[in-house]
């Protein structure tokens, strides 16, 4: 077992309210939310996607990912955010992103606490070392720095968390597993 520090996570969903992605017209709004924040995703390099792309994707996708929209409370029916959670097989890794007109109200936060309970496992992923919110809001919640590379211009930061179901040990295997992911 691996031991990785887990930082207690907020009360969870506050102000945002979380639905699941099963019609293609909310693939849609994912895909311009996505497309809107490309360069704030890009970790690794990611395509812009056109309509037909992002449904094809999702189609071939779907099997291995969850995906949710959030809307705030006190907006109801407005779409502020989505997350997609990828089960790599005994781990997640999460891809979110809000609206730009929604940064900075501390939504970020609700939608990481979210996804981690989500998960219900440990997770993988990585943020740019650029992104000092992202990079905060990760601190916070309890993810843990496993190594740095060069992407392009940026330095990127690869991530592992041990979820809420396994507490604070991750099986070896898992563990590997993450490792291989990142390449590590």
């Amino acid at each position: 077992m691996i031991l990785i520090g887990l930082v207690p996570l907020g009360s969870g969903m506050e102000r945002l309210k979380s639905m699941i992605i099963n019609h293609s017209s909310q693939v849609e709004i994912m895909r311009n939310i996505y497309n809107e924040n490309i360069d704030s995703l890009a970790t690794r390099p990611l395509p812009y996607r056109e309509y037909d792309e992002q449904q094809s994707w999702w189609e071939a996708n779907k099997v291995s990912l969850s995906g949710y929209l959030y809307e705030a409370i006190e907006q109801p029916g407005e779409i502020i955010g989505f997350l997609i959670l990828r089960d790599r097989g005994g781990f997640y890794t999460p891809t979110f992103s809000l609206s730009k007109c929604e940064w900075g109200k501390g939504y970020g936060r609700e939608i990481v606490y979210d996804y981690i309970k989500k998960a219900n496992g440990p997770l993988a992923g990585s943020q740019l070392k650029s992104n000092a919110a992202i990079c905060y809001l990760n601190k916070q919640a309890g993810w843990k720095v496993l190594a740095t590379k060069n992407e392009g211009s940026e330095l990127v930061e690869l991530l592992i968390h041990p979820g809420l179901a396994s507490g604070v040990e991750i099986d070896s295997l898992v563990y590997k597993s993450i490792l291989g992911y990142h390449g590590i």
